[in-house]
């Protein structure tokens, strides 16, 4: 099949499983808005990011490890397998702990509460899942790969339906208490399909003594995937922990928004991932003529898709409930963040697949540590308009860091390259 064909029909999976994804988590997010109200999905949400940001650090990165060695070399898929779940499980317990003593510090103890559910959820349970997929992935295997991303969604619509009409009949009024005391038991179902179908179709675990190379790049991945946690989320936990439980949440439906807007731009490069990986090992020419490529696709969706969501953004409150009338404006603030995620998605890819994902994880901390410096200043001022204002700021700002980082690593290949010529 010639590389474009194979391309375009990987993205194709990607691209409907994160549909349907789509449409389930809509559907999730619809009704836990309409059962929760604003002020507990915003309980909700703050927790969720806190937990989010520290989850990237327990796999240390082994769901990239597992898309480069499988992609490059499908005989290590056993030994990089049983890696994964290793350090997995050792990480789930220290970010357990981590998390009780930072929410101890930073959250009032009706939210401390929802840390270890929620824990078990995304952080063992939905790792499982992340690493499942990113072994389908590595292997090509973009079909499950995609499956697995819905029904992770699937599995949370299923429960929130349940919980709404369970506040229906009953008349009684569901919090967000009640939700993360139920909200992992989706995980579970969902862990226990993925683990069977990678055992099934891939092979079992090999369990043995980790690479050092793979616990080194590992960590570069988990950083790179805990800074993006960061200024993503963790303005979510700013307002909830400073007891803006209504700003939280009419700002956090406007940015799940936002990420549902997003996920046609994530696909594309998650499915483009391993061929980067492939074109990086012999030249960042190569990778960088690939994003140039997506980039023609991804720019116009991501312009289109601004002025949809600015235009559209008054439907908002018909969907969650006019508890989230205010996120109409939260959303027209943020309708940009589509198109310029396009943009540094596909400059860090091309990072990351040319083996330098050091330096992609140098410039997503530099992101990081601006988010939380601007959410700092700017939050308690003024509000989720702050949090806002950062989340704008930081994106553009890594998309230009990324630039220019794919500029001087094509600079030092050419310079290289004349070097060698003079000196023969």
């Amino acid at each position: 099949m010639p590389e474009s064909d194979s391309l375009r029909r990987s993205a194709l999976w990607m691209i409907s499983g994160q549909g349907v994804s789509l449409l389930f988590q809509a559907g999730y997010f619809i009704l836990i808005g309409r059962t929760l109200g604003s002020h507990e999905y915003g309980a909700f949400v703050g927790v969720v990011a806190l937990v989010n940001v520290l989850s990237q650090f327990s796999s240390l990165g082994m769901e990239m490890i597992l898309v480069r060695n499988i992609s490059r070399a499908r005989e290590s898929f056993a030994a990089t397998w049983g890696s994964a779940l290793q350090i997995s499980a050792c990480g789930f317990v220290v970010l357990l702990i981590l998390a009780m003593l930072i929410g101890h510090f930073t959250l009032k103890p009706e939210l401390q509460r929802f840390i270890p559910y929620i824990a078990v959820s995304d952080a063992l349970l939905g790792k499982v899942v992340q690493l499942s997929g990113r072994a389908f992935q590595g292997a090509g295997r973009l079909d499950h790969t995609a499956r697995l991303t819905a029904l992770s969604n699937i599995t949370r619509a299923v429960f929130a339906v349940g919980l709404f009409l369970l506040a229906v009949f009953t008349h009684f009024r569901a919090d967000a208490l009640l939700w993360t005391r139920i909200y992992w038991l989706s995980s579970l179902a969902t862990a226990a399909l993925a683990f069977g179908s990678v055992t099934r179709l891939l092979g079992w675990p090999a369990f043995g003594p980790i690479r050092t190379r793979d616990l080194m790049d590992g960590f570069s991945f988990s950083l790179s995937s805990s800074s993006i946690s960061i200024y993503n989320d963790i303005d979510k936990t700013f307002l909830a922990g400073a007891g803006q439980l209504y700003a939280a949440g009419i700002y956090s439906a406007a940015y799940r928004i936002i990420d549902v807007a997003s996920v046609p731009i994530y696909a594309i490069y998650a499915a483009a991932t391993p061929r980067f990986f492939r074109k990086g090992e012999h030249s960042i020419g190569y990778a960088s003529a690939l994003a140039a490529q997506l980039l023609r696709r991804t720019v116009p969706y991501g312009a289109g898709m601004a002025l949809l969501l600015f235009a559209g953004a008054s439907l908002v409150p018909y969907l969650f409930g006019q508890s989230f009338r205010d996120s109409v404006e939260a959303l027209r603030w943020l309708c940009l963040l589509p198109l310029i995620r396009g943009l540094h998605y596909a400059w860090g890819t091309t990072i990351t697949g040319s083996s330098s994902q050091w330096y992609r994880t140098a410039t997503q901390l530099g992101a990081a540590g601006a988010n939380l410096f601007l959410n700092a200043a700017l939050i308690p001022r003024w509000s989720w308009r702050g949090a806002a204002i950062a989340s704008l700021l930081t994106d553009a700002g890594l998309a230009a860091a990324s630039w220019a980082v794919v500029r001087y690593l094509r600079g030092r290949k050419d310079a290289r390259a004349t070097a060698i010529t003079q000196a023969a």
